[in-house]
Formats: structure tokens, sequence, C-alpha cells
């Protein structure tokens, strides 16, 4: 079995990372990979803040190891960080803006932030 330091970090078996991929990667899918020992991000889909709730809890009923949510910051989603801090997903997972805002918040809270970077041109909110 390959062990990591990320894999170390992030409390998980394999070095795999699931891709949260718009209505794809929900609760099951998520679950599926984290409890095959890699970390399973479930994508939020554009969920309103009391769905995102459900689906998290939805998810720590499908396993007992890491996960991720991921959020999509081109999107309003202040109601929807709040909620993962206050459900303490172990990973907040962000793409497509600055992830700045959030990540003292999250640390705060006991939640790892991981951003995903699509390419350099996309992050061009860095310059």
């Amino acid at each position: 079995m390959l062990k990591t330091r990320l894999c170390e970090r992030l409390g998980i078996e394999l070095p795999i990372i699931a891709a949260p991929m718009g209505f794809v990667t929900g609760p099951e899918l998520a679950a599926a990979v984290s409890n095959a020992g890699g970390l399973g991000v479930m994508s939020f889909s554009g969920n309103p803040a009391p769905v995102l709730r459900e689906e998290i809890r939805r998810l720590r009923r499908l396993t007992d190891r890491p996960f991720g949510v991921n959020l999509l910051l081109y999107f309003p989603v202040e109601d929807q960080v709040a909620v993962c801090l206050e459900e303490r997903v172990p990973v907040l997972s962000l793409f497509w803006g600055d992830p700045a805002p959030y990540v003292a918040r999250a640390h705060a809270a006991g939640v790892t932030v991981m951003h995903q970077v699509g390419s350099v041109a996309a992050d061009c909110w860095r310059r």
C-alpha cells in the first residue's frame, strides 16, 4: 500500500482524491471512495444550504471515514461555507475563485482546506 504525507494529513489510506463533478459526485459516490480508502469529495451541485446540510449528513451515514465537500467560488457560497463549517466537514474543497476569505474560518473550525486549480489562466484572481 502506498502511504504518503498527503494520506497522513488527510487521514486516508490511499493517495486518491475523487473529483467533485457536478451532479455526479453525490453522497453515495463520495462515500464509496472514502470507504475504499481514498478521499471522497462531494459536489454541492448548487444546492441551497439546507439541502447541502442534509447531503452532508447523508454522506456521514454512509461512511465514517474522511471526506470533503467542494464549493464553486464563482457562485455566492457564504451560506454553504457556513453549513460546511457547522457540520465540521473534514475537508472543504474550493474551486474557481479566491479561497482566502474562507481559510482562516475553516481552520478555526478544525476543517482542512484544499483549493483546486484548473489552470494558471483560470486562477487569475492571484494576479
